[in-house]
């Protein structure tokens, strides 16, 4: 019988298709609800008009905008209202209203983007006030009328404001209904502060209409994506201007329990229009449906008024409004948030700090210098988001955060030992970290995220973090109340720049500690030499910048071959041709044992004992002494290779060791590495290239430290850190005059070797020599042998030659870092070498070998990458 397919899922991720199979059918159920109704199912008509963005019309774009038409009275040309609706309803709230005024007036109520009913109309790409200004503007045109009384409520009262402003000739009254207006008396004040406000009210409606399964429910609540933008979009700072031109009658309805728009937002727009009349009713937000006979009183009377020409225009309003106006505007003058509208702005604050906490701070000061808000409320409010906001980013760390460095691609740039690293580092300096993160802008995050990746200790993170923010957030808030909106600006040059000078400073105290004040001494000095060289000299730059030409040219030739993994034909003894993770065991036993020194490998999975045993099984059974070399299984570079001179060391070594280890004996003599190729076709192969390596040694006098010989010496002085730290056992000690001390003896150009172009040593005997060697490597064509012979004369001769390691297609040509060549003649080396790969993997193809995969030669480069 099958395996049912859900029976087959365990844990989180049944619950997650689950979770996704319920988001398609809720996106699914939406379409259908979303669709247009069918023209004869509406008694809406519709008008096409362009598409708005900003202040812009887009001539080529047109959508469709539906609208209501009532007019149930026998007059033969009645004045027209334009009732302009402002959510989170739609044009339903006027519902009472139309059944109240259209007997004596013709109602038009556009249903606009952003609001219910507006079917047809998302993913436009403006929904601000001016752009439904002009949609609005557009319906007019369409429907040839040149002059209506404008009925604004909520957001659509700042449309009204701005369609009055663009298009005053159009425009006879303005009603505002509970609506918004002046940017000072709207959420937190400023204009930056509620921009991000709105951003998380966006960021958090989208989340629920669009990752969430809710079938269209959160659609009952009128609160959808496109009304959330149109708060984002819009800029309620022009308001205040066009308020104070405008010169037509108006009237402002408001309710005095309104726990969106405070009743400090009417009597300002009062004060500021001198021809204004304002009514204040015992309502909320709703009055427009809770007060419907006296809001369609109070606007028939009002717009009958205007029609007979007996209201009050700007030119006709009393002196005293006029002067009451003009006056500046005063924070001190209005109301204080209470009860349910105090806890409404007290929400509003802790969501805000989860977007910034420090402008979240200022804006609740700034309600503070206003009276709307006290100062322990603000201040409390703003730490309750603080905390919840940061805590929640240390634990996001600690539960998110380290199961993530466990996977790839985070564990190949980061391992668990390094965490634990930082922990203990943290637990020392956690504590003035933190603090000094709550006074540095941006900082923050990545501080409060990384405590919890590295476990740092949840009640040490808790209580300094507590503690920085009962000095930072009060002092903050209370700055702000006694400075006012001039904080802003100052605060908005510190968040900017603050991070910058800390950056500075801290850029400068690098310099004074890493170069002037090493100057003043000769060991600093030549450090600085040391550290001038690595930057100068190509052969000390980081691989990346030597190998990203000869990429390009590798994925060159890949192109011209049409297979960017030919190169991995060219060995097929080894897997990708040696390109990456090949076991040097698994190499050096392809050749002769005569031709190679005598090596054994050592498990990693044993105990030290077990290791230790077999290291001394194998010495006594080659007949060795020390020095001894130990080397990683797997490696480049020469990293992990170290050539031991003791017991203690040899188990010191043996301990540490994390992969398979190779000991080998140390071979006297002369280290060269040697790269040779043979096309599949021919008997005989070519020597491409010798490189003659010199461990470094200085030469005591009898007077000066090992440390200062090194920083002494011009060669050892690239590298002179380095020296420094393999020598530290012996660097006080004062050789005899004479004495040569060997300060390397491996031969690794990254370890400090000395290397020579040795392209004179190159002879048929060696050639030929080279040639029986291989003999035996059946598969093996190319690549790079580091030997030792008793001296370059034996090595012309092709005698005495001892392999110590057999590299595969990556190797490379090392006679490069010969510091007579420059970086452009290492790339032509290089790219010449890779091309004989090329060559070579293609005629082996051509008998029968296939080149890896290119998904499966990524694969073992990832895997490689996980292993280190």
């Amino acid at each position: 019988m099958e395996k049912n397919f859900f029976a087959g899922l365990t844990g989180w991720k049944k619950y997650a298709l689950g979770y996704v199979l319920l988001l398609l059918a809720s996106h699914f159920v939406l379409w259908v609800l979303n669709q247009p109704l069918p023209k004869e199912q509406t008694a809406e008509r519709s008008v096409t008009v362009h598409v708005v963005e900003g202040d812009s019309i887009l001539s080529d774009l047109e959508i469709e905008i539906h609208y209501e038409d009532i007019y149930t009275g026998n007059k033969k040309d009645p004045a027209v209202m334009l009732l302009l609706p402002g959510g989170p309803e739609g044009p339903e709230v006027f519902e009472g209203l139309k059944k109240k005024l259209s007997d004596k007036y013709r109602l038009i109520i556009p249903h606009l983007p952003g609001y219910n009913n507006g079917r047809g109309l998302s993913d436009l790409p403006d929904y601000s006030f001016e752009s439904l200004a002009l949609y609005t503007n557009q319906l007019l045109e369409k429907l040839e009328l040149s002059s209506t009384h404008l009925i604004g409520y909520g957001l659509g009262g700042a449309s009204a404001i701005y369609l009055s402003h663009d298009y005053p000739e159009k425009v006879s009254s303005i009603s505002l209904v509970s609506s918004i207006g002046v940017q000072e008396l709207e959420l937190l004040g400023s204009y930056r502060l509620n921009h991000l406000v709105h951003g998380l009210q966006l960021g958090t409606v989208w989340v629920l209409h669009n990752a969430v399964p809710h079938f269209g429910l959160l659609n009952a609540i009128g609160i959808n994506v496109s009304y959330a933008k149109s708060h984002y979009e819009s800029d309620q700072r022009p308001l205040r201007k066009y308020l104070k031109e405008y010169e037509n009658p108006m009237l402002i309805l408001h309710g005095e329990m309104d726990p969106l728009v405070p009743l400090a937002a009417a009597k300002e727009h009062h004060r500021i229009v001198p021809q204004s009349i304002l009514k204040i009713f015992k309502a909320d937000h709703d009055l427009i449906e809770t007060k419907t006979d006296s809001i369609a009183q109070a606007l028939n009377s009002f717009v009958s008024k205007v029609e007979r020409g007996e209201a009050m225009i700007a030119s006709t309003a009393p002196e005293q409004r006029v002067q009451q106006a003009k006056q500046p505007f005063s924070n001190m003058e209005f109301q204080r948030f209470k009860g349910v509208s105090l806890l409404i702005i007290m929400l509003i604050i802790i969501l805000a700090t989860l977007v910034s906490e420090d402008l979240t701070c200022i804006g609740a000061g700034l309600l503070a210098a206003r009276g709307l808000i006290g100062f322990w409320p603000a201040t409390i409010a703003s730490f309750i988001g603080i905390f919840i906001g940061d805590i929640g980013l240390y634990l996001v760390g600690r539960y998110m955060g380290r199961p993530a460095v466990r996977r790839a691609p985070f564990k190949w740039m980061i391992s668990e030992k390094d965490l634990d690293k930082s922990a203990e580092w943290f637990k020392a300096r956690g504590p003035a970290i933190i603090i000094a993160s709550r006074f540095l802008p941006g900082s923050r995050l990545p501080t409060y995220f990384s405590a919890g990746v590295i476990g740092a200790g949840f009640w040490m993170f808790t209580t300094y973090f507590l503690l920085a923010a009962i000095i930072w957030t009060p002092m903050l808030v209370g700055i702000s109340k006694l400075l006012g909106n001039e904080l802003i600006r100052y605060f908005s040059l510190y968040h900017n720049y603050a991070i910058w000078v800390f950056l500075g400073a801290i850029v400068f105290l690098v310099m004074m500690v890493k170069v002037i004040l090493p100057a003043f001494s000769y060991k600093g000095r030549r450090l600085l030499i040391s550290r001038y060289r690595r930057l100068t000299s190509w052969e000390f730059w980081s691989p990346f910048i030597l190998y990203t030409p000869v990429f390009c040219y590798v994925i060159y030739l890949g192109i011209k071959y049409r297979c960017l993994t030919q190169f991995t034909a060219s060995n097929p003894a080894l897997p990708h041709g040696g390109f990456v993770g090949e076991s040097k065991v698994q190499v050096l036993k392809l050749f002769n044992s005569d031709d190679v020194a005598c090596y054994r490998l050592i498990p990693v999975h044993i105990d030290l004992l077990e290791k230790k045993k077999r290291a001394e099984s194998f010495m006594e059974e080659h007949d060795l002494s020390f020095p001894i070399v130990l080397k990683p299984n797997v490696g480049e570079r020469g990293r992990g290779v170290k050539v031991i001179r003791s017991i203690q060391a040899m188990q010191n070594y043996l301990e540490a060791a994390e992969h398979e280890t190779i000991i080998q004996e140390y071979v006297q003599g002369d280290e060269f590495g040697l790269f040779y190729y043979r096309y599949p076709d021919s008997t005989t192969g070519n020597i491409y290239s010798i490189t003659t390596k010199k461990g470094l040694k200085v030469i005591g006098d009898g007077q000066k430290t090992i440390e200062e010989l090194i920083l002494d010496d011009e060669q050892a002085v690239s590298l002179a850190k380095m020296h420094l730290r393999q020598n530290e056992d012996q660097l006080y000690e004062v050789p005899d005059e004479g004495e040569i001390i060997s300060i390397v003896d491996i031969g690794t150009h990254a370890r400090g070797a000395i290397f020579k172009e040795g392209r004179d040593l190159i002879t048929d005997k060696l050639t030929r020599s080279m040639d029986e060697i291989c003999k035996p490597a059946a598969g093996f064509f190319f690549g790079r042998f580091d030997i030792k012979t008793t001296s370059p004369e034996y090595l012309k001769r092709g005698e005495q030659i001892t392999i110590l390691e057999a590299n595969g297609v990556s190797s490379e040509s090392t006679n490069i870092y010969d510091s007579r060549y420059s970086y452009l003649d290492a790339q032509c080396i290089l790219m010449k070498q890779w091309k004989l790969a090329f060559e070579i993997g293609k005629e082996n193809q051509r008998r029968g070998i296939k080149p890896t995969p290119v998904f499966e030669f990524l694969k073992s480069i990832f895997n490689a990458l996980k292993k280190n």
